[in-house]
C-alpha cells in the first residue's frame, strides 16, 4: 500500500471508529470538541485519533467513561491527570482502545479536557500546520513518519509536533536532518 492510500484509509477508518463509540454523541453534552495531532492534519500512520474537550469534571469523565466502555469495541479505558503544568495544566486524560481494524494494534483515541483557552492555544500550531500544508508536504510527512514506525506500530511518542514544525517550519526535507532536528528536541527515536 502506498503512503498516502495507507493514510487516506486510516482517515476514512478513523471517522468509522468514532461512529462506532459514538463518540460525539457522547461528549456533545459535556462539551466543545477539537480534533487534533494527525488526525486533524490529516497525515495518520497508524491508528491513533488525538481530541481536546473542554473543561469537564472529574465526575463528568468518569461518566463519560463509563458510556464508552459500554460499547463492546472499546477494550480499555485508562484515566490520568496532566503531570505537565505548561502545555496540559490541571489536564484529565481518557485513553480508549477500540478493537477494529487490521493495523497490527488496537485503535487508541486520546481525548484531553482542558480549558478552552488552553485549546485554542493548543490548537494554534495545528491550525498553522494546517494551513501551511500542501500535497506534497503531507506526501513527504506521511513518508517519514511511515519510516519511523517501531515494533509498537507507531512513531516515537511525542514526535509528531516535532515531524511537523521541521517540515513546515524549519523546511527541512531530508529525513535524515528530519531525524537530526528530533534529536535536538528530545525526541528518544529508538523502541
Amino acid at each position: 500500500m502506498l503512503a498516502l492510500e495507507r493514510a487516506d484509509e486510516l482517515r476514512a477508518e478513523a471517522d468509522l471508529v468514532l461512529g462506532l463509540v459514538r463518540l460525539y454523541d457522547i461528549l456533545d453534552p459535556y462539551g466543545k470538541v477539537f480534533p487534533g495531532g494527525s488526525y486533524y492534519l490529516d497525515v495518520m500512520v497508524y491508528p491513533d485519533i488525538d481530541l481536546y474537550i473542554t473543561r469537564v469534571s472529574l465526575r463528568d469523565l468518569f461518566a463519560i467513561a463509563a458510556q464508552f466502555a459500554a460499547c463492546e469495541r472499546v477494550i480499555q479505558a485508562v484515566f490520568e491527570k496532566s503531570d505537565d503544568p505548561l502545555l496540559l495544566p490541571d489536564g484529565l486524560y481518557l485513553k480508549l482502545r477500540i478493537n477494529y481494524g487490521d493495523w497490527g494494534r488496537p485503535w487508541k483515541i486520546d481525548l484531553w479536557s482542558l480549558d478552552e483557552e488552553i485549546i485554542i492555544r493548543n490548537m494554534a500550531d495545528m491550525q498553522h500546520f494546517k494551513n501551511a500544508m500542501t500535497s506534497t508536504l503531507r506526501q513527504q510527512i506521511v513518508r517519514y513518519k511511515l519510516s519511523l514506525l517501531n515494533s509498537e506500530n507507531r512513531t516515537p511518542k511525542y514526535s509528531g509536533y516535532h515531524i511537523y514544525k521541521a517540515f513546515i517550519d524549519e523546511a527541512l526535507l531530508e529525513p535524515k536532518d528530519v531525524t537530526q532536528y528530533l534529536l535536538r528536541c528530545g525526541v528518544q527515536m529508538a523502541d
